[in-house]
């Protein structure tokens, strides 16, 4: 039989953003942002409307360590400087042309991988372009300078070092000193002494480093040897120097800001802080911006609560010293890894867990001194002074205002696939996303999401929906047209949609098509004949005779119409402005639709006519002159053609021009893509899609400025290229009857609908999201739940460390009313701001607030929530129904009580049990089970339950008045983390000691280890994939297939020695005190993140199963099984050309990449060969013949694996 073969993709991009910066990479003077989603480049820029949009997203194929822009002296745009896991510095210049990064230079200076002494952890520039330090976390700094040569292009000197033995640094950043030598700035600790002599104490240091350009040379210099930095130092902020500024910058400690400089005295600030910290908790700066414009210059940081600070110098009239250090309160917004503000007065706040935020500037607290309430004296610790502390209390926002976001599902905790609950087809994924109070449950759809602008009724249902221009070269469009089964609606555009009775169309009948021709004057087609309005003077051709047209398409100079019979008739707008017939000709079937070509730059008419018959064909029409009306090309369909389109497509390959495609939507519900030749007008790559059970029906429009097809089934569809690739993705909303383009200055690319008798005006807002998302808020950091097994309601436990109940948050609030009262002052109104964006009031080790909730996924409401209580942690949950109980479903929660996690203690473990009642709405308390240990994994498993608790596995029953243990096993080294199980046998996964197979004999009572990994892995997702086949994903991001093989599942069942009444089972005959038996490894990919989850499901109704997982930073990926031999043949060595021809993007290698931990094998990267068609033509033909295809075969076969997921 053929071996296991997986085909690896990516399905939803990792969210969560690393590292981030701010410069201008397309066009001079355009402030754009690069964000770093784990191994993704991402390239955002605010538009005139004020929402994010991505205008490229490219792969790396590494993990990326940190970026920063890099200008050189008087260049006009940035180059992007990164490090990543490849040793490599690489600089990179966006192609404004291809829309894509490229590589300009690369430097190796370490080995590969995230090794804490190999440069790249840290990553600065210098401000006036002339040199960047790249340094690790321990010992080795290295400065590079940037400089270019005769023809312009950047160079890059040799490296100049600056190690320093026993060295561990904590930030870099560059100065800024005008014109002098370039000077960075690092936190530094020396602990070469400490490991000498343990008794000496390590101390913090500001260190600069400067680079003297003329002997060639870093000096490292440290002025404030004598006087240590705070051991909670742990951020530099840079401020503007030169003739801008002092220069300088500050550092972050706990509860304060430090203002240092060479020669110049340590300036010191108390941070103020909010009310009710504890006194003994220190304040962290975590993030931090300085916007200078002009003479004016202000800092914003920002606090781990939130908080951000708004921080401002005054400064002696030569800029040169700095008198005095001004700090307040300014708002409050996400936790944030990048502050960035941008021009025209945006603040993008990366955050840290959940989405990110564009903020709108409303003022700079210039005249905002309300927010402190009071002060607070603190002794900090390990020192006899006090401080002073101002307090505050969070406000609602006053200076910034949202005005966009960004989604985001890191962190991604757990995902259930459950069936669609409204009249949008396919499944849904539901995911655990999120931290604390910014927890959420997310709803994904498959499918791009919608923005509803507006929306009317109409006097009847619709049957055509169009929109046009009162001129060709206009910009938006001026018009809406709504034909009926009688009758016309014109409609005009503007502030407010009102009907229009001038417009020269003829009202009482129902339109076929309407367009405005190149001279600006507007075509109507009607039944009987065409209405050519050209202001006032309005003519009209009469079809011969009682005939009517039964089909019509045109453009902006062209015009064809199909008559009753067969017969076509081909009009063309002459240069005076009169439309004119051409040609005519009769065919022996009926025509079922016409599709005409849009018209090429420079050219007077389009070439091809697309025409479908009744039987089953679509013919290519030439319109050419000499050869007019005549058979270019056919091509058999298996069902009657409903509409077809011809548009543009763009392709991304440099030696390629815009090529023409074909889109036919058939009566059976599918779509049919074809190329078309410019020249020959052949039909090439056939491709086709089910969309839906209704006939196809299709509608241009405009995505990222290019054409694009929206199709119309059961399902509406958009077929657009974005960022390289061609999409076809479901749209996240009811179903569409009628669709046209709609252009106007509130929104410069949207659709207008019909859906029943219902218009509605949609904007396309996020392209190349393949999920819609709905977030449903929790009130703490979710850590499981499971659905029930015949109500559709999930079951959700949330838990937080370090929280309060709500009783206790209640009280505390009343306590703060006393004491207001007793000064004679009210509780604020914004002391109820919500949690979810202004955090709460954080408790003392060990104190847990935990929640289970019940969740109606058709209403999208809580049924039922239950706080738990004395102090309970819930990390389980399991629904199971028990033998002997009528089938009734019980919920068994695992909890602890009063846990410490560091170090780790406890008071005792409970199993809560509970029934479902009143249709599995709520819950209803059974009884408590005391056990010792932290039950992390539960699992249902022949009418008893398997629990997991601590480095043991128990099997219990249902009692009357708590569960009762039948059963246990010792063997598991260290804490079982997960449970399953396929048939009778069990499999657990070990913290760190990978999987473990457990068979349990009934007769005997007896759980017992026959077979284990070969490897320790830090499992935390295991599922079965059959008897004998289990994948196993682990924190380091490996997703691993390990199986038993033939002989030995066969061993197993048959040995003599398990007959009935033996005591003595060949499992338990171990080696080594291990199992007998050893799992082979059979499948091993890095997917690149910590692993979360995993299952196999399968995402569309009668898809293929696929092996679904998630990782920590919100991407979701899937593994699908390529069952056909010649297929795993293509893609691998498809895979392996495209190593060699297209490298990745930071000078990683791919295959060491992808084998991170382990060697990669018997699973292909998709997102890595699907690069196959952003190569130039000569190279995808070379690659085909190597694997005897053509280069179209390749990149459907690509496709149509990708299409059997979704």
């Amino acid at each position: 039989r053929m071996a296991l073969h997986l085909y690896n993709m990516t399905l939803e991009k990792g969210g969560g953003v690393t590292c981030s910066c701010q410069g201008s990479f397309t066009v001079a003077k355009q402030q754009e942002i690069v964000v770093s989603r784990g191994q993704y480049i991402e390239l955002l820029r605010v538009d005139e409307t004020g929402h994010i949009q991505s205008v490229a997203m490219q792969h790396s194929f590494g993990l990326v360590r940190n970026i920063v822009p890099f200008r050189l002296h008087g260049a006009a745009r940035d180059y992007l400087i990164v490090t990543s896991d490849s040793g490599r510095v690489v600089i990179l210049e966006f192609n404004v042309k291809k829309g894509s990064w490229e590589k300009v230079h690369q430097e190796t200076f370490g080995k590969t991988g995230l090794r804490r002494s190999v440069p790249g952890q840290y990553l600065a520039a210098d401000p006036r372009g002339r040199s960047i330090m790249v340094g690790a976390i321990e010992k080795q700094k290295f400065v590079y300078v940037l400089d270019r040569d005769n023809e312009a292009r950047i160079t890059i000197s040799s490296p100049l070092e600056a190690h320093k033995s026993g060295n561990i640094t904590y930030n870099i950043v560059g100065l800024d000193v005008g014109y002098d030598n370039p000077v960075f700035a690092a936190i530094e600790v020396d602990h070469a002494e400490a490991d000498e002599d343990p008794s000496e104490t390590t101390e913090k240091h500001l260190v600069f480093y400067e680079l003297d350009l003329g002997l060639n040379h870093v000096i490292r210099k440290c002025p404030w040897s004598d006087s240590p930095l705070p051991d909670s130092a742990n951020l530099l902020i840079p401020i503007p120097g030169g003739d801008d500024g002092p220069g300088g910058v500050l550092v972050c400690i706990d509860n304060y800001l430090l203002y240092m400089n060479s020669n110049h005295e340590t300036l010191k600030e108390v941070i103020p802080r909010r009310q009710h910290m504890l006194p003994t908790s220190g304040l962290m700066i975590v993030a931090g911006t300085v916007r200078k414009q002009r003479n004016v210059y202000f800092a914003l940081l920002q606090s781990e609560y939130g908080d951000l600070y708004k921080v401002t110098f005054d400064v002696t009239p030569d800029k040169r010293m700095v008198t005095q250090i001004h700090i307040k309160y300014f708002d409050t917004v996400p936790v944030a890894t990048g502050l960035h503000i941008i021009k025209p007065g945006y603040l993008y706040v990366a955050s840290e867990f959940g989405n990110h935020k564009l903020y709108q500037f409303q003022g700079i607290g210039d005249n905002d001194d309300g927010c402190l309430i009071g002060a607070m004296t603190i002794a900090p610790t390990g020192e006899d002074s006090k401080e002073i502390f101002p307090l505050f209390a969070p406000r609602k926002l006053k200076n910034l205002l949202l005005i966009d976001e960004v989604e985001s599902l890191s962190p991604l905790i757990d995902v259930k696939v459950g069936d669609s609950v409204d009249d949008i087809e396919g499944k849904r994924l539901y995911a655990l996303c999120g931290r604390g109070p910014q927890s959420s449950l997310r709803v994904l759809q498959h499918g791009l999401s919608l923005n509803e602008l507006a929306s009317s009724n109409l006097p009847a249902t619709p049957e055509r929906v169009w929109t046009i221009k009162r001129s060709a070269a206009s910009q938006y469009h001026d018009y809406i047209v709504v034909s009926f089964v009688n009758a016309t609606i014109v409609l005009s555009i503007g502030e407010t949609v009102q009907e229009v009775t001038d417009s020269g169309f003829k009202m009482s009948t129902a339109t076929l098509v309407c367009q405005t021709m190149k001279d600006d004057s507007l075509l109507q087609i009607i039944d009987s004949g065409i209405l050519h309005i050209n202001g006032s003077k309005i003519n009209q051709w009469q079809t011969p005779g009682t005939r009517k047209i039964e089909k019509a398409t045109a453009n902006e100079r062209q015009v064809v119409i199909a008559l009753e019979g067969g017969e076509l008739i081909y009009f063309e707008l002459s240069e005076y402005g009169s439309l004119n017939e051409v040609s005519t000709k009769s065919f022996e079937n009926e025509v079922s639709c016409l599709g005409l070509g849009p018209i090429p730059e420079g050219r007077i008419r389009s070439r091809f006519l697309a025409v479908g018959y009744a039987d089953r064909k679509v013919h290519v029409v030439t319109l050419d002159p000499d050869d007019c009306l005549n058979v270019a090309a056919r091509q058999a369909i298996n069902s009657e053609a409903e509409d077809i389109r011809i548009v543009n497509v763009n392709t991304e390959a440099s030696d390629r021009e815009e090529s023409l495609c074909m889109f036919i939507g058939c009566k059976n519900g599918i779509l049919i893509r074809s190329m078309l030749d410019r020249v020959s007008g052949e039909i090439t790559d056939a491709r086709t899609k089910f969309c839906g059970t209704r006939p196809c029906k299709l509608a241009t429009t405009k995505a990222a400025g290019k054409d694009a097809v929206m199709v119309l089934s059961s399902r509406s569809w958009l077929a657009y290229h974005f960022q390289g690739k061609h999409n076809l993705n479901p749209l996240s909303c009811t179903p569409f009857t009628h669709a046209s383009a709609f252009s106007s200055e509130q929104c410069p690319e949207g659709v207008v609908a019909v859906s029943g008798n219902s218009m509605i005006i949609y904007s396309l807002d996020r392209l190349g999201d393949c999920f819609n998302q709905t977030a449903v808020q929790l009130k703490a950091t979710p850590r499981a739940f499971v659905k029930h097994p015949h109500y559709p309601y999930f079951v959700i436990i949330e838990t937080e460390h370090r929280a309060y109940t709500d009783e206790e948050k209640e009280g505390i609030k009343a306590n703060m009313r006393a004491s207001l009262a007793d000064e004679g002052e009210e509780l604020p109104d914004d002391a109820n701001l919500p949690e979810k964006d202004y955090g709460t009031v954080k408790a003392p080790q060990g104190k847990w607030s935990s929640y289970l909730r019940i969740w109606d996924p058709n209403t999208k409401k809580t049924l039922d929530l239950i706080e738990l209580e004395e102090n309970q942690a819930a990390f389980s949950l399991t629904t199971c129904v028990f033998h002997d109980t009528g089938g009734e479903v019980h919920l068994v929660v695992g909890t602890v009580k009063d846990l410490i996690p560091n170090p780790k203690c406890y008071t005792s473990g409970l199993l809560l049990t509970f029934k479902f009642k009143q249709m599995g709405t709520q819950l209803d308390l059974v009884h408590k089970t005391m056990v010792d240990g932290i039950p992390k994994a539960l699992h249902p498993f022949q009418g008893r339950l398997l629990v997991g608790l601590n480095e043991k596995v128990m099997i219990y029953d249902l009692g009357r008045v708590k569960l009762l243990r039948k059963c246990e096993n010792k063997q598991v080294p260290n804490m079982v983390v997960s449970i399953t199980s396929h048939g009778e046998r069990i499999f657990v996964g070990d913290v760190t000691s990978s999987v473990h197979c457990l068979k349990y004999k009934k007769l005997e009572n007896q759980l017992s280890v026959f077979a284990e990994d070969t490897q320790p892995r830090w499992t935390t997702a295991v599922v079965a994939l059959d008897h004998s086949t289990i994948a196993i994903g682990d924190k380091m991001g490996n997703l691993t297939v390990v199986r038993l093989d033939e002989y030995t599942s066969d061993e197993i069942e048959n040995d003599p020695n398990c007959a009935k009444g033996s005591t003595k089972w060949m499992w338990d005959r171990g080696f080594l005190n291990g199992a007998p038996q050893r799992t082979q490894v059979v499948a091993s990919f890095f997917v690149g993140c910590g692993i979360t989850s995993m299952q196999k499901t399968t995402l569309t109704t009668g898809g293929v199963e696929v092996i679904l997982y998630t990782t920590i930073d919100g991407t979701i990926g899937c593994c699908v099984p390529i069952t056909n031999r010649h297929d795993a043949e293509m893609v691998k060595l498809l895979e392996m050309h495209i190593r060699q021809e297209l490298p990745p993007l930071c000078g990683r290698d791919h295959l060491a990449f992808r084998s991170y931990y382990s060697p990669q094998k018997a699973i292909t990267d998709g997102d890595f060969v699907e690069q196959f068609d952003l190569l130039p033509l000569s190279t995808q033909l070379q690659i085909a013949n190597e694997l005897n295809r053509r280069p179209a075969e390749v990149s459907k076969r690509l496709e149509e694996i990708r299409n059997k997921v979704l």
